[in-house]
This record gives structure tokens, C-alpha cells and sequence, in this order.
């Protein structure tokens, strides 16, 4: 019986797994919501979540039809010591050196490895998506929180502290938002779905004309999205002015990096040509031919587990090469 690698992506709001067979094919993929503390509290140890996800993961694995499990990877926002597989600290989770990868490991029984989720969503585009067949890569996520992944000649980047890409907490001019890291003004207040809800809700709250007034209950992305397929005005100046935003600290890291493409995912990116137009012109403005390509990510909320299974994968054959050299 073949035996199973499993992906996990962590979000602020749901965690997806997905159980993949011995080529990284996915096999089997599931959503639940994200358990976390209250975000004025901090944890180390959310024994809550880990019971939960270790539950799911055996779950899904006999859904799948496999006996056994090879290796778990797993994608968790924020700052990630992939080495030690510990989550040093997660903003939007209150994450607070969580020894991820020890206390998943003690309840699947198998090695677990983790990575910042934004790295591991760039690893899966680049091997099954968007990205597949590029060697420079900046991928952006527009989820609860924003953050980038960055490749350079197929190899991710850390950093020297594990905070590469951590562009969502750049300070846009002019913004005073508080950010859930404790300053304001972050580009994640703005360029994240959880910051065009926040823009959209602003807008109605002072009275300015639009469609998403009548809407009911809180203003989500989605509901801004929704309220420009219908061409209202205010709408499509809050992509206008996310895209604009977000293009701005993109122009800076294509200068830095000169990568051969951008891709967008996360939730917001569903906005389409909405988003993408506006950084494109930008783009088109400051760069002219010199500009990557900008795309919109391809497997969606896949992306995670493709490149957390690949992960798992990759460590878990070295880890079996350096110990097979060892006993020889």
C-alpha cells in the first residue's frame, strides 16, 4: 500500500490539507477553520489546534485509502525557523515560539516540517502552477494578512532572521491603520482582503455613495468584488487604489530582485482584473519593458499544499539519503 504526504496551509481564518500520493499528486483536500486565541493573547502551545488538524490529517488519510503516512509539511504565516520547525511568531494566529513541527510529529507519529506559508505557496506555484518553469519568482498573498515569497534561481529565500518577504509590514504613506503587529500604517492594512473590507467599511461609514451600503452584515472582500462587477463607483476606486498601492513596494522588490514574474493568490486576488490592472499600469509607467510578468496564481488555495507536500518530500529524502550514507 502506497504510503501518503500530506500538505497543510495554516491561514488566519481556515487551514486546508490536502493528502497527496508518492508523485504529488493530490489525492484528497479539506477546509476547516483556524483555531486560535484571542489576538490579544499570545500562545506557545495551541494544543486546541494541534489535536484538531492531527484528527483531520488521519481523517483524511483513510478517506484517501492509504495505510500509512511518509511525512507531513505545513505552511504557518509569520516568522517560521524551518530548521527547527518552530513558529517564532505569527501575528494574526498570536503565535509565540510554537514548536509546530515537535508537537505535530508526537501526534501523526511521522516527521513533520515547516515553512512560512507565503514560501511554501510560492514552491507550489512554482512547481504546478503559474510560476511552473520559471527560475526568479516573487509571489504575493492577499489573505487576512499580506505577505511575499521570493525565489531567486529556484531556491527560496529566508533571510538571515527568517523574515524575507515580510513585505505586509512596510509603511505606506499616508495610512494610520492599526496593523495586528502593533504599528501603523502597514501595507497589509490595505493590500489584504482583511484591509479592503476595512476600506470598504470606512467608505460606508462615511456616507459616501455606494451599492455596498445595503449590503447586509460585515463588508467583506468578496462583497467590495461584488459591488464592482456591478460598476459601483467607490468599489472600483478601492481595487484602484489597493493595486496601486501594493504595485508601488512591488516596483521596489522587482528593482531589487529582477524577477521573471509576479504572481498574485490569495483570497483577494479573485478580484482579477480589478487588482491586476492597476498594478500593471504602474508597472507599464515605472518599469516599461523591463517589467515581469504579473499573473494571478493558478491552484488556488492548493498552492499551500502543493508546495508544504513538496517540502515534507524534499527533507524527508534527504534525511533518508543522509542516514542511508551514514550506515554505509
Amino acid at each position: 500500500m502506497e504510503h501518503g504526504i500530506v500538505g497543510v496551509d495554516v491561514g488566519g481564518t481556515n487551514t486546508v490539507i490536502g493528502i497527496f500520493d508518492s508523485s504529488l499528486t493530490l489525492l484528497e483536500k479539506v477546509s476547516i477553520q483556524t483555531l486560535k486565541p484571542n489576538l490579544s493573547q499570545k500562545t506557545s502551545n495551541p494544543a486546541e489546534f494541534f489535536d484538531q488538524l492531527s484528527g483531520e490529517v488521519m481523517s483524511l488519510k483513510d478517506k484517501a485509502g492509504l495505510e500509512h503516512l511518509l511525512c507531513v509539511g505545513i505552511g504557518v504565516p509569520g516568522k517560521v525557523n524551518p530548521g527547527e520547525g518552530t513558529a517564532i511568531h505569527a501575528v494574526n494566529l498570536g503565535y509565540d515560539n510554537v514548536p509546530f513541527a515537535d508537537e505535530m510529529t508526537k501526534r501523526l507519529g511521522v516527521p513533520v516540517f515547516i515553512d512560512n506559508d507565503v514560501r511554501n505557496y510560492t514552491r507550489g506555484e512554482a512547481i504546478a502552477g503559474s510560476a511552473k518553469g520559471f527560475q526568479n519568482v516573487i509571489c504575493v498573498t492577499l489573505g487576512t494578512g499580506m505577505a511575499a515569497g521570493v525565489m531567486i534561481e529556484r531556491n527560496i529565500i529566508c533571510g538571515s532572521n527568517f523574515f524575507a518577504g515580510e513585505i505586509g509590514h512596510d509603511i505606506v504613506p499616508g495610512e494610520h491603520s492599526a496593523c495586528n503587529c502593533g504599528k501603523r500604517g502597514c501595507l497589509e492594512t490595505v493590500a489584504s482582503a482583511s484591509g479592503i473590507s476595512r476600506l470598504a467599511t470606512e467608505a460606508v461609514r462615511l456616507g459616501k455613495e455606494t451599492i455596498m451600503s445595503e449590503f447586509e452584515g460585515p463588508i467583506q472582500s468578496k462583497t467590495v468584488y461584488s459591488a464592482a462587477l456591478k460598476g459601483d463607483k467607490i468599489a472600483l476606486e478601492i481595487f484602484q487604489y489597493v493595486g496601486q498601492t501594493l504595485a508601488s513596494k512591488l516596483v521596489t522588490a522587482s528593482l531589487l530582485l529582477n524577477p521573471e514574474i509576479i504572481v498574485i493568490g490569495g483570497g483577494a486576488a479573485a478580484a482579477g482584473s480589478y487588482l491586476l490592472n492597476p498594478i500593471k499600469e504602474v508597472f507599464l509607467e515605472q518599469l516599461g519593458p523591463m517589467q515581469p510578468l504579473i499573473t494571478v496564481g493558478s491552484l488556488g488555495d492548493s498552492a499551500g499544499l502543493y508546495g508544504s507536500a513538496d517540502l515534507a518530500n524534499s527533507k524527508y529524502q534527504k534525511s533518508k539519503s543522509v542516514k542511508e550514507r551514514t550506515i554505509l
